[in-house]
């Protein structure tokens, strides 16, 4: 069975515009946010929607809204929450500046301290830079790689098990989540792994594989 999945990445949140990591710190959309959120859903108002998921987040669900209501032919009322599908959780370090935690990590890792966020993502790959993460958190309460992929493959398991055959399915999720999808499906590279806020990324989804058709599209009208 294949799905048409349209997976967007919420809009804009301050701890986004203030350049911290944020896992599952709730943050309101930021003006720029909200135009995300509208972009989205004006670029699919035009596709008839069978599902519609978000992550459980106040930002991915406030952005799903968004694109719903400005769909011509699915109503927000299908929307549905589901906590699999949350961000990542990155327990010390949520809200910490991308900077402080890298070197921290780093440290940890005995790689410069000045190596970036995104130097550590590419040189470490999508599920030893969570690892690493989990490591370097002095309470222990970021996830583990093994933790984070268990709950997300149970989140796009029951998506499959939910949605019938070629159906179109609205997904609202996350940054670093999409990022770890995008390595781990596509192989792409990790420093632009990562889709912009509000931007549609349509994927195949069959069981648990995910085939990429289209990556980070801010322009389309579908």
């Amino acid at each position: 069975m294949s799905i048409n999945l349209y997976i967007v990445r919420h809009g804009e949140t301050y701890i986004n515009k203030y350049n911290r990591i944020q896992g599952w710190t709730n943050a309101p959309l930021t003006e720029k946010g909200i135009q995300d959120g509208q972009a989205a859903g004006e670029h699919l108002q035009h596709i008839i929607f069978d599902r519609a998921y978000s992550s459980d987040l106040a930002r991915a669900v406030s952005t799903a809204q968004m694109v719903l209501e400005q769909n011509n032919h699915t109503d927000v009322s299908l929307l549905q929450a589901l906590p699999e599908l949350r961000e990542q959780f990155f327990g010390y370090f949520d809200g910490i500046s991308n900077t402080i935690a890298a070197q921290a990590i780093a440290q940890k890792r005995g790689l410069p301290t000045t190596t970036t966020f995104a130097q550590l993502t590419r040189q470490l790959g999508p599920f030893e830079i969570i690892n690493a993460i989990h490591e370097a958190d002095p309470t222990g309460d970021a996830e583990t790689a093994a933790i984070f992929w268990q709950r997300l493959m149970s989140g796009f398991k029951q998506i499959a098990t939910e949605s019938s055959e070629n159906a179109n399915v609205l997904l609202v999720s996350h940054g670093r989540l999409l990022s770890t999808l995008g390595q781990h499906f596509a192989q792409l590279d990790g420093d632009h792994a990562e889709p912009d806020n509000g931007a549609v990324s349509l994927w195949q989804l069959t069981d648990e594989q995910l085939t990429l058709c289209v990556f980070n599209d801010l322009e389309t009208i579908w």
